[in-house]
């Protein structure tokens, strides 16, 4: 174990700083923890005009309540590479000693100016329109490298001075605004230029030639039951030795779920099957009461015999309900503990195949649209986006985590009851 801690240490460690500390992710992570308000502010919405409540749901929907919830929903979820455009460029901008204002704004509108407006109805005319999946999950990977790309770009013309110079005596509002006109110019025509290269190509835009040639690849090979799995597992080992498994998912959020989620959440609202389902249901499985699944770890706390153990689970149990497993992590410690090794590595797998088996077989109606808090107890979520079924099959992989756990907790728990017993031994002798 020693000689696996100092090679993690020595090898994986700097790699996951690095990866941690890099500033195109951090953008990205950053930009994409901004859109946390908007979707979990409209999740009460989604939750409420899709409630399997007889005579509720018929209220809602003769009311026009359910209609006009979706179009909140279609006006925020459904159209997220907007707002990413927007908030990767502004993190980056941030991050860069740039203004962040300025890059956010030039990148959504880099982006808009990419997307096709112009569309083919079936008798030879055209109208003016935006696809809303180019706005949504078609568009999600160009508004990702797009916003990098724009910001960059603004950082760089701007250091090269290429900027409206202004007295002193205008008004630093006014100067903010104007300073970048020639940098938007320079941007807007490239961008104008991809837009118009693209016409000659066989995709016509770049949104389905990155479809086509990058997003459905990496979601074919990404957005599956079994990559979740391993990503959940990597993230466990990376956490046993004390690195932070953001390092891992900073990656797959933005590039596998985030696109999976919105895929999903469109397909839905169409009332079309949803192309991710196992996929969107696995996670759950993998995931509850922390990275590593340590809710089992504290449920198995109520049979300690030490006292150590009591103590921790009346200070745990609660905040491990809640998603927060630091506690656990290093109080236990779980972390760099050979006892806790191997349910680390299994408490993704074992749950995660067994949550599949389970979502297989039964008929679970996931609903997409209805995103939670990820401080909300993951049975409570399972029970809102899935309804009973789902919530039970989260309580099994939850058992099933305890049970992983329980033979290995017997032995940290007997070796701190043995040291308390010599302990209390060598007190009463003096």
């Amino acid at each position: 174990m020693e000689g696996l801690t100092n090679w993690m240490q020595e090898h994986i460690a700097p790699l996951a700083t690095k990866l941690g500390q890099n500033k195109y992710l951090q953008a990205i992570s950053g930009g994409m923890m901004h859109t946390m308000p908007l979707t979990i502010g409209v999740a009460l919405i989604a939750i409420l005009i899709n409630l399997p409540i007889p005579g509720v749901s018929d209220f809602l929907a003769s009311s026009g309540l359910t209609a006009a919830g979706n179009e909140v929903i279609g006006s925020t979820m459904s159209l997220l590479a907007i707002y990413v455009s927007f908030l990767i460029a502004y993190q980056y901008a941030k991050d860069d000693g740039m203004n962040p204002l300025t890059a956010g704004v030039l990148s959504m509108g880099s982006f808009l100016i990419l997307v096709p407006s112009t569309i083919a109805l079936e008798d030879g005319s055209t109208i003016s329109a935006f696809k809303t999946n180019y706005l949504g999950s078609d568009g999600i990977f160009v508004a990702i490298f797009l916003s990098i790309l724009v910001a960059m770009a603004y950082g760089w013309l701007t250091r090269k001075n290429i900027k409206v110079s202004l007295p002193d005596s205008v008004p630093p509002m006014v100067a903010d605004s104007l300073s970048p006109v020639f940098t938007a110019m320079i941007i807007f025509t490239v961008v104008y230029l991809v837009k118009w290269g693209f016409t000659f190509t066989p995709w016509g835009n770049i949104f389905d030639f990155i479809m086509q040639n990058v997003a459905s690849p990496l979601m074919n090979l990404g957005a599956t039951p079994l990559a979740v799995i391993i990503v959940y597992t990597v993230g466990n080992i990376f956490w046993f030795f004390g690195i932070h498994p953001n390092a891992v998912m900073g990656v797959f959020y933005p590039m596998m779920l985030l696109p999976a989620l919105m895929a999903n959440q469109q397909a839905y609202l169409e009332g079309q099957p949803l192309p991710f389902l196992m996929f969107a249901l696995i996670g759950s499985c993998c995931y509850f009461g922390g990275q590593g699944n340590t809710i089992g770890l504290c449920f198995d706390m109520f049979t300690a015999k030490s006292e150590k153990f009591k103590a921790m689970r009346n200070l745990m149990t609660i905040p491990n309900i809640f998603n927060i497993n630091e506690p656990v992590i290093f109080g236990v410690p779980v972390m760099l503990n050979p006892v806790f090794f191997i349910p680390m590595v299994l408490s993704a797998i074992v749950p995660g195949l067994i949550g599949w088996a389970l979502c297989t077989i039964l008929p679970i109606p996931l609903n997409p649209t209805i995103q939670m808090p990820w401080a909300m107890p993951m049975f409570i979520s399972a029970l809102l986006m899935g309804g009973p079924l789902y919530m039970a099959v989260v309580l099994i992989c939850m058992v099933v985590s305890a049970i992983l756990y329980y033979p290995f907790f017997k032995i940290a728990d007997n070796q701190a009851y043995e040291e308390e017993q010599a302990l209390a031994a060598e007190i009463a002798q003096q």
